[in-house]
């Protein structure tokens, strides 16, 4: 394969890169052991999806903080804005069951540049560091990994290269606290492993910026995001200007910014959200703690739609309806000509996600509201930078209220760093995308004539397949995005063990990434989720750029070794 593929736990994908988005699980026992807890697994996790895992660069700077400003039994959290860590702080507060517990923000600032020189690498980065109770520690990672508002890993090194100096605590006047004493001490080791690693990251890293002639000038930030707004606006089939185009930290930050969006501004606002099709993880999360609540209508198809239909002629009230074009992983498209008309007939806002679909093959602004994607995806594809966008629809019956709301309340929060890596990477997206979309097609054959199978999920043999042709672009294709089920589940073992692919979590990237999705988004909850038509080993396939007659024969090797255990 193009890709180079490693199969050792932990590693991430791409190897050796610092600021990867995902990380390697090469089997299905490691998924399975990862969801468990199981040290042979855990252990070796030297990196992770970063809302779920905390990037090592952003752990050795919370140690510090904590180190130097903690109070007896605190940890902290490291957030990019005071306003998002005021919401980290009201969260906690709601949530926890402590009679009384104390959260501070801190607020840090790293030097601006002095000269002109100096602003081609030096900006004046600030923090928001919020200390909460040890025992709430669960709370803050909870926001951290639904809102995706954390900062960045880029921004975590950025300042802990600037401020690595003043934080250091010096020897003979450590103030160590309970709550930490007996963690630094067994991980002592683990942290020189660290700061030499970083070293050895940080030369590699010089040497690929310099040998590709990829330095960052942090001047360039500003144009380099207005650059990424009007490319995301011009793709757009409705008329519409970078200035509706808001870049976000992550895309769930941009489903939590509009979530928050329609909780001030709906006309219903207190009233239950919808979800509409069976969602990513922490969308319904999302739904379920902040606001009234949530209906969750799993299956997305047109009879759910109807029962909606059916409730809010009868009065019921709703604040915000969300759903995925198409939704992942079993990749429905709902009516969304319908859910529009619901929406301005009843007050509701709706919110599309179109990641999967993305914005060179299919365009749902007319019949939403707000549109949201994660561009760390198919955008960027190098799956090295977390970014989101959020769209509004001028035409919106509600964009008056919904435009105010982001004109006092919206903050830039995208990493100027991160802004200049997803300009650069996303130059070729729409070629990208249609050569994934050609690969995918390729695949679907493949896995038809599989007698493994039982169930293929792909927007172009949905049930639900007119409703994605109503919103595809003239030139638009089906996405790279596919699931899969095979009639027994030590086919799917089999498979998935001997694929000689990347496996682990995200999607939309360049080279082909799989996973053992329902065990790695929902191993807590297999036998609910197969209420909703999702199995327990659906395993889903992230197709990429890889030459086509070779990313087959790798699949196809792959299912006759699972073939080999059965006579047809």
């Amino acid at each position: 394969m193009v890709q180079q593929i490693s199969q050792a736990i932990g590693a991430t994908i791409p190897n050796n890169t610092p600021h990867a988005v995902s990380v390697t699980l090469p089997t299905w026992e490691a998924t399975v052991g990862y969801e468990e807890g199981q040290d042979w697994v855990v252990q070796k996790m030297s990196s992770g999806y970063p809302r779920f895992f905390i990037h090592a660069k952003i752990q050795e700077l919370c140690k510090l903080l904590e180190l130097n400003y903690a109070r007896d039994d605190e940890r902290c959290f490291i957030f990019p804005s005071y306003n998002v860590a005021k919401r980290v702080r009201a969260f906690v507060k709601s949530k926890t069951t402590l009679t009384s517990c104390n959260v501070r923000i801190l607020q840090l600032s790293s030097p601006a540049p002095k000269n002109e020189e100096e602003a081609t690498y030096r900006i004046e980065a600030s923090i928001a560091v919020v200390f909460l109770p040890a025992s709430e520690y669960s709370l803050g990672k909870q926001y951290w990994q639904h809102a995706g508002e954390g900062i960045s890993s880029r921004l975590g090194e950025y300042f802990l290269d600037e401020m690595r100096s003043k934080l250091e605590v010096k020897p003979g006047k450590n103030k160590i606290h309970s709550v930490m004493s007996s963690e630094r001490s067994s991980k002592r080791s683990s942290r020189s492993s660290i700061n030499s690693t970083s070293q050895v990251n940080n030369e590699f890293t010089t040497f690929i910026e310099e040998r590709f002639g990829r330095n960052l000038d942090l001047r360039k930030a500003k144009e380099a995001k207005e650059i990424l707004r009007n490319r995301i606006a011009s793709k757009i089939q409705e008329e519409i200007t970078a200035n509706d185009v808001y870049l976000t930290s992550s895309g769930m930050a941009a489903i939590f910014t509009a979530h928050q969006a329609c909780l001030a501004v709906a006309p219903h606002k207190d009233e239950k959200s919808v979800c509409f099709g069976f969602p990513y993880v922490d969308t319904l999360n999302i739904l379920k703690k902040w606001g009234a609540g949530v209906h969750f209508y799993g299956f997305g198809d047109d009879l759910s739609l109807n029962e909606l239909k059916k409730k809010l002629e009868a009065g019921e009230k709703i604040c915000s309806f969300i759903c995925e074009c198409p939704s992942n992983p079993l990749l429905k498209t709902p009516n969304m000509r319908e859910i529009k008309e619901l929406g301005d007939k009843f007050g509701f806002i709706v919110i599309v996600d179109e990641t999967v679909g993305n914005v060179s093959n299919i365009d749902v602004l007319k019949y939403a509201d707000i549109v949201t994607s994660s561009l760390t995806k198919v955008f960027s594809g190098d799956s090295n930078v977390m970014a989101g966008s959020l769209i509004l629809n001028p035409k919106s019956n509600y964009y008056g209220e919904l435009k105010e709301h982001f004109n006092k309340n919206f903050e830039d929060l995208l990493w100027d760093q991160d802004a200049i890596f997803l300009e650069r990477n996303s130059r070729d997206f729409e070629l990208r995308s249609k050569k994934i979309n050609e690969n995918a097609l390729a695949v679907l054959k493949l896995f038809q004539d599989s007698k493994l199978l039982k169930d293929i999920f792909y927007p172009s043999i949905s049930e639900s397949r007119h409703h994605y042709d109503s919103i595809k672009n003239k030139d638009g294709g089906y996405g790279g995005l596919m699931s899969i089920v095979f009639k027994e589940e030590q086919d799917a073992v089999c498979f998935f063990n001997n694929v000689n692919c990347s496996k682990g979590p995200s999607l939309g990237t360049n080279f082909t990434l799989i996973c053992p999705y329902s065990i790695l988004a929902h191993f807590q909850e297999l036998d609910e989720i197969e209420k909703w038509g999702v199995d327990r080993n659906l395993v889903r396939l992230s197709i990429g750029l890889e030459p086509t007659e070779e990313l087959i024969g790798v699949l196809k090797d792959a299912l006759d070794v699972a073939s080999e255990q059965h006579e047809f």
